[in-house]
Protein backbone atom coordinates (compact mmCIF):
# COMPACT_ATOMS: atom_id res chain seq x y z
CA UNK A 1 0.00 0.00 0.00
CA UNK A 2 1.33 3.42 -0.93
CA UNK A 3 1.75 6.07 1.75
CA UNK A 4 -0.35 9.23 1.30
CA UNK A 5 1.46 12.43 2.19
CA UNK A 6 -0.54 14.90 4.33
CA UNK A 7 -1.69 18.04 2.59
CA UNK A 8 -0.46 21.48 3.65
CA UNK A 9 -3.83 22.56 5.13
CA UNK A 10 -3.99 19.41 7.29
CA UNK A 11 -0.51 20.13 8.63
CA UNK A 12 -1.37 23.78 9.42
CA UNK A 13 -4.41 22.66 11.44
CA UNK A 14 -2.26 20.48 13.71
CA UNK A 15 -1.48 23.54 15.84
CA UNK A 16 -5.20 23.86 16.70
CA UNK A 17 -6.21 21.22 19.23
CA UNK A 18 -9.69 20.12 20.32
CA UNK A 19 -10.78 22.14 23.34
CA UNK A 20 -8.81 25.21 22.26
CA UNK A 21 -10.74 28.48 22.03
CA UNK A 22 -10.33 30.65 18.94
CA UNK A 23 -11.73 33.94 17.74
CA UNK A 24 -13.43 33.28 14.40
CA UNK A 25 -15.10 36.19 12.58
CA UNK A 26 -15.33 38.18 15.80
CA UNK A 27 -16.89 35.44 17.96
CA UNK A 28 -15.28 32.98 20.36
CA UNK A 29 -15.63 29.28 19.54
CA UNK A 30 -14.21 26.06 20.93
CA UNK A 31 -12.64 23.60 18.51
CA UNK A 32 -14.48 20.30 18.92
CA UNK A 33 -12.37 18.31 16.47
CA UNK A 34 -10.43 18.37 13.24
CA UNK A 35 -11.92 16.50 10.32
CA UNK A 36 -11.85 16.16 6.54
CA UNK A 37 -14.62 17.24 4.18
CA UNK A 38 -15.86 14.90 1.44
CA UNK A 39 -13.80 16.96 -1.01
CA UNK A 40 -10.64 16.07 0.93
CA UNK A 41 -10.19 19.56 2.37
CA UNK A 42 -9.17 19.74 6.01
CA UNK A 43 -11.79 21.25 8.32
CA UNK A 44 -12.60 21.95 11.96
CA UNK A 45 -15.82 21.62 13.93
CA UNK A 46 -16.45 24.81 15.91
CA UNK A 47 -18.81 25.04 18.89
CA UNK A 48 -20.31 28.33 20.06
CA UNK A 49 -22.87 29.07 22.75
CA UNK A 50 -25.84 28.10 20.59
CA UNK A 51 -24.37 26.67 17.42
CA UNK A 52 -22.00 24.06 16.10
CA UNK A 53 -20.70 24.01 12.53
CA UNK A 54 -17.97 22.71 10.24
CA UNK A 55 -15.70 25.14 8.44
CA UNK A 56 -13.09 24.29 5.82
CA UNK A 57 -9.45 25.08 6.52
CA UNK A 58 -9.23 27.93 4.01
CA UNK A 59 -12.24 29.70 5.51
CA UNK A 60 -10.99 28.97 9.02
CA UNK A 61 -7.59 30.54 8.42
CA UNK A 62 -9.20 33.55 6.70
CA UNK A 63 -11.55 34.16 9.66
CA UNK A 64 -9.38 33.58 12.76
CA UNK A 65 -7.40 36.15 14.71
Amino acid sequence: MEKIDPQHDHLKLEQYCPGQQVSFKGNTYTIQRRTTLASGEAAVVLQGDKEQFVVGANQFFAGIK
